[in-house]
């Protein structure tokens, strides 16, 4: 099948172009590209689609998350399965001296950092790609000063990028966009995660990121996790007007049972037992003590004299 996009409009730049492409795929694809010019591309809702990518030649059936921005490095070939349909991107292609000052002279990158780049978080690049959409969009008010000067600040940005991931990876240290990326699926609740949805989160194997992970924690990714929704748990369950069942379903229980059966084998006690020794203690009520009088004395005993 011809994967071939239509180009939809292209600006010519002194070190590479910028391109707004689309194309018009089956409901599922599998495809095979390799690009020869360093590529910074980003899908453009409605029309993206998340796939799931390997690098056959580098590492076959090591497959990774590819998402709506991300970097096709030159001369790696990338095998991609995923959603289909209509699909537009906006692509900013670097040339000559310009893939030469990003790239620097680097050696290829390891696998690890190439599957980070097809997943790229980086607000500063996706904010650069939305205004160089939106000034291509705006043919009336184009600037061609304005396009150069935003391909050169992605260009600048991604090579700061491509720094920062080089001194994580291979075998080092969990990177801290990685780790960040592992704090905000927790915080989203739901089932506790599985290595395997972390790893490719990250963007390397799950051998790879328990090691790291242990590197920069000193602790293992199952633990962490565990103790994560263990202590989710102890917050909720001090709040005792949240019924404990919807405490088991905020930290991704089906059943209220099998939470408490979690529970106690991590903490020691039930739920309901930990919310009892965590209430705030209740003072004493001290009932004051009413004076004697003339009216409440004991019956037998004398009036006092005058």
């Amino acid at each position: 099948m011809d994967f071939t996009p239509t180009l939809i409009d292209e600006v010519p730049l002194p070190d590479g172009r910028i391109e707004l492409l689309e194309w018009h795929w089956p409901n599922l694809i599998d495809f095979l590209r390799r690009e020869d010019d360093l590529m910074v591309e980003m899908s453009l809702a409605p029309h993206a689609a998340d796939a799931s990518a390997e690098f056959p030649e580098l590492a076959p059936g090591n497959r990774c998350f590819m998402g709506t921005l991300f970097v096709r490095y030159p001369g790696v070939a990338v095998h991609g399965r995923g959603d289909g349909g209509h699909i537009r991107v906006v692509r900013m292609i670097f040339t000559g001296a310009a893939e030469e000052r990003i790239l620097r002279g680097r050696p290829l990158p390891p696998v690890a950092m190439l599957q980070g780049l097809l997943d790229i978080r980086n607000d500063t690049l996706r904010k650069l790609m939305t205004l160089a959409l939106r000034e291509l969009t705006t043919p009336e008010q184009r600037s061609p000063e304005a396009l150069d000067a935003l391909h050169r600040l992605v260009g600048i940005e991604l090579g700061r990028l491509l720094e920062r991931q080089l001194t994580t990876v291979p075998g080092g240290r969990l990177a801290a966009w990685q780790y960040r990326r592992i704090r905000e699926r927790l915080a989203k609740g739901g089932p506790p995660p599985k290595a395997d949805e972390l790893a490719r989160l990250c963007g390397i194997s799950v051998r790879h990121l328990n090691r790291q992970f242990h590197a920069l924690t000193g602790t293992t990714l199952a633990d962490y996790v565990g103790n994560y929704w263990i202590e989710r748990a102890k917050a909720l369950l001090l709040d005792h007007e949240l019924p404990v069942k919807s405490v088991a379903h905020a930290t991704g229980f089906a059943h209220p049972n099998s939470f408490a059966r979690a529970f106690r084998r991590a903490v020691g006690v039930s739920p309901q037992q930990f919310r009892q020794r965590s209430a705030p203690a209740v003072a004493p009520v001290t009932v004051p003590v009413a004076e004697t009088t003339a009216e409440t004395a004991d019956p037998g005993s004398e009036a006092p004299v005058a």
